[in-house]
């Protein structure tokens, strides 16, 4: 019996290391936030009709809490001969009985996702592997809009491989395959609001428009980004180590990476300058205002770009 712990947030290069693990064979995949610890037990136990030791993937092993952790242990104590085990989660604390027990039978591998400049050389790396030229640039631009989201951007990549051919990726081309989620809108949004481009704040904000989110729920999204940069700067200011950022925000690292940015970017004054705005801005949405709506968003953008400059 051999079983593997396959830890970090790169789920891309986790799905590689399940293929080359599995060798081709049948994968009976289990959830742990749908299943307990003990359906794993038996599953590892089972053997087909031609004695062939099953191959059990255990995903998202975060869900389950310690007593459900205990069951894996004590069953790797004296686990089927013939079964291979996989789980895949995010994090383990050191001092974590299951962590020990996998170190002891079996292995440990920890995948980070690249961020950053990192991913974008990975990304032009991955495009070219699908025979996509695809300039350093306009990969930074596909990246953005996908918020560094590593799964989303092998399926915009391929998508781009079909559409350019053998020609060469550009800028016009991911902005007619590859629409930016709101999500990496609004980091963008607040990125313009820090760096004093109201320009690009209120280009950005249109788009968030005209993706025909309601003026108040875009109000809210941005309202809680602030309180989310306000959060991660505290935290930053308190020492908090950069790996424990996305679990205190309870976010994903990706997010939180970029939330440790912006919290760089402003200082607690503008993010509470900043929250004030949005709040008398969600009251004229509610009715407060004989405004238009489009014109009152537009109006706190002139003064969030004011009160970040």
């Amino acid at each position: 019996m051999t079983v593997y712990l396959l830890l970090g947030d790169d789920e891309e290069r986790k799905a590689r290391g399940v293929e080359k693990l599995r060798a081709g064979r049948t994968v009976e995949a289990y959830d742990a936030s749908a299943v307990g610890p003990e359906s794993l037990v038996s599953a590892c136990n089972s053997f087909s009709l031609f004695g062939e030791g099953p191959f059990v993937v255990l995903r998202d092993l975060d869900a389950w809490n310690a007593a459900q952790k205990a069951v894996i242990v004590d069953y790797l104590e004296d686990p089927s001969p013939g079964s291979d085990l996989i789980l895949l989660g995010k994090k383990l604390g050191a001092r974590e009985r299951l962590l020990a027990a996998v170190e002891k039978s079996g292995e440990v591998h920890t995948f980070e996702q690249p961020t950053g400049k990192a991913l974008v050389k990975w990304l032009v790396g991955h495009a070219k592997k699908r025979d996509l030229d695809l300039p350093e640039d306009v990969a930074e631009d596909l990246s953005n809009r996908c918020s560094g989201d590593k799964m989303r951007l092998l399926q915009e990549t391929e998508k781009l491989a079909l559409y350019v051919g053998e020609g060469t990726a550009t800028h016009d081309d991911v902005a007619a395959l590859c629409p930016p989620d709101v999500q990496s809108n609004i980091f963008a949004f607040v990125d313009s609001l820090a760096a004093g481009k109201r320009d690009r704040a209120i280009e950005l904000l249109e788009g968030l428009i005209g993706t025909g989110e309601p003026p108040l729920r875009l109000t809210f999204m941005i309202r809680r980004q602030f309180q989310l940069v306000a959060r991660a700067r505290a935290l930053i200011d308190r020492g908090t180590p950069r790996k424990e950022l996305a679990s205190r925000l309870k976010v994903p690292p990706f997010v939180a990476r970029k939330l440790e940015e912006q919290g760089r970017k402003f200082d607690e004054e503008d993010v509470d300058r900043a929250l004030v705005l949005i709040q008398d801005l969600e009251s004229g949405l509610k009715g407060g205002s004989g405004l238009s709506d489009e014109l009152q968003v537009e109006m706190t953008v002139l003064g969030l770009s004011e009160a970040s400059a």
